[in-house]
């Protein structure tokens, strides 16, 4: 870890000044160069537009950790779908594989913690910089300090918890791995203080969905919350959201705004992708080769576990004149690509939600406008989180009331009273809702484990991840790797065991 911070930093960081909204005109923040840097509102504001365009070297990594595991995932064609990706999809993965790395992810982190602490500097020779202001802009680095570890501890349990900035070689960030309850106790410190510091909203609408506000803060919080079993505190959150998204869901067949052109009223929290900046993974992960002009898609979806899913969702499982239980999502050329794909272990889907310019027609996007945002956080994910809240609480029916609003934006039909059953049934039910509305958007994995680590419901990972497994893996293959609760996490990568002597590798993966 020492060494991909510090050379991270060291190789990275330039002098940055910017004087315009947009939140991706700026590569990486100077958090070294005090003499020169921290010396006005400008500088402190363009290292605070590089905290978060840091995010965006960090998806390959989220997006694996929080969703790659699904059931719903099919290995690509192409070349850009590696061992390693394979790796994952089986359930079998090794020490050496290249997306265990968090180096991205602590660098990230090393500069917000140098924004924390230097920030405040420039009050000294900047009369024109308010404290008010200052406190503000903190508040959105300790919230993006929170996500970061967010996914870090959902993706390994334990993990170094380092809140100082790296700034001199005769630091040592050889650090012990905290328990997963400091770690998710420092993540809502941040967000504690940042529901207070962040700024309610921006008029600017790529920075009201694109950095964090109060509301962000919200969404993340209530995740947390439900990571930790705690219900009742996650409802709480959820219902601040509610007061004011309450009617923003958009319309049956306006649905594909929400990806294209995206920032719709329901958004929370979107990484911007636009003209400026880098270019927006999502084309070339999910488009076959033909159409991605690059090494092929890396994703596509398990046909299989679409189409039955597709089938449990509803009763009678499907409706007239449609291929699908759902009228909005699974319509041909909606969320997907009907036509199926041979991809060596059987037929799969294009993910197409992600690649076009309009639904329900073929209609993909041109090479100049493929930036799809990449979303955190959108109110549908709220309900669902609220509902299963109320689930675990045994509160069926507000939970049923809350999936079928969303059921209602996509055309189906209502879950009559009783109808999503209790217990696992319910939960089950819940998972699939989820899928389909939030299908590829890289937090599937993450939403299975969690549920799955509470007593009683402990069979639904195995029964969800082993059956029709997209890599041709036996079901009794997957299942007794998913025996061990170890295995729903990931090893640490071994150069990071190496370079850390107080890290230590997991038991269940010392042999792999």
């Amino acid at each position: 870890m020492t060494a991909n911070i510090k050379y991270g930093i060291l190789g990275l960081c330039m002098l940055l000044t910017v004087s315009c909204d947009s939140i991706l005109e700026v590569d990486v923040p100077d958090n070294l160069v005090h003499h020169e840097f921290w010396q006005n509102r400008d500088q402190v504001y363009s290292s605070l537009i590089g905290l978060y365009t840091s995010l965006h070297n960090n998806l390959d990594s989220y997006h694996a950790w929080g969703d790659l595991r699904s059931s719903f995932y099919a290995p690509g064609i192409g070349d850009a779908f590696t061992g390693a990706h394979a790796q994952f999809l089986s359930h079998d993965i090794y020490q050496n594989n290249d997306l265990l790395s968090w180096k991205f992810v602590y660098r990230s982190i090393t500069w917000i913690n140098s924004f924390i602490k230097n920030a405040p500097t420039a009050l000294e020779h900047d009369n024109t910089f308010s404290a008010a202001e200052l406190q503000s802009m903190v508040g959105e680095a300790r919230a993006l300090r929170a996500l970061n570890y967010f996914y870090l501890v959902r993706a390994f349990r334990e993990v170094p918890v380092i809140d100082e900035p790296y700034e001199s070689d005769n630091q040592q960030f050889d650090t012990s791995p905290s328990s997963e309850e400091e770690v998710l106790d420092f993540i809502e410190a941040d967000l504690q203080q940042a529901l207070g510091d962040a700024p309610a909203s921006f008029d600017n609408v790529a920075n009201r969905y694109g950095r964090v506000t109060k509301n962000m803060v919200r969404a993340l919080w209530a995740d947390v919350k439900l990571w930790r079993n705690d219900y009742q505190g996650c409802i709480d959150l959820c219902d601040q959201l509610e007061a004011q998204y309450a009617g923003s869901l958009v319309s049956p067949l306006a649905w594909y705004t929400i990806f294209n052109p995206g920032n719709s009223a329901e958004s929370i929290f979107e990484f911007q992708y636009g003209q400026l900046g880098p270019a927006s993974p999502l084309y070339n992960w999910f488009a076959i080769f033909s159409r991605a002009n690059s090494d092929g898609e890396r994703y596509l979806a398990n046909a299989t576990n679409v189409s039955i899913n597709a089938q449990e969702i509803l009763y009678p499982p499907v409706l007239p004149d449609y291929a699908t239980s759902d009228t909005i999502r699974l319509s041909s050329f909606a969320m997907f690509n009907p036509i199926g794909i041979s991809n060596g272990y059987g037929v799969a889907l294009e993910v197409y939600k992600f690649l076009g310019t309009a639904p329900y027609q073929v209609s993909y996007r041109p090479a100049n406008a493929r930036n799809t945002n990449y979303i955190f956080y959108r109110y549908r994910e709220v309900l669902f989180m609220k509902a299963e809240a109320y689930a675990m609480l045994n509160r069926y029916a507000e939970a049923e009331q809350l999936i079928n609003i969303i059921r209602e934006h996509c055309d189906i039909p209502p879950l009559a009273q009783g109808e999503g059953g209790e217990g696992t049934e319910f939960i089950s039910r819940l998972l699939m809702e989820r899928e389909y509305e939030l299908g590829f958007e890289g937090k599937e994995w993450f939403a299975a484990v969690r549920i799955a680590r509470r007593p009683g419901y402990e069979g639904i990972l195995q029964e969800k991840a082993a059956i029709n497994n997209s890599m041709g893996r036996s079901y009794q293959v997957i299942r007794a790797r998913l025996l061990d609760q170890e295995s729903w996490f990931l090893p640490y990568h071994l150069t990071e065991v190496e370079n850390n002597p107080q890290l230590d590798q997991k038991p269940y993966y010392r042999n792999k």
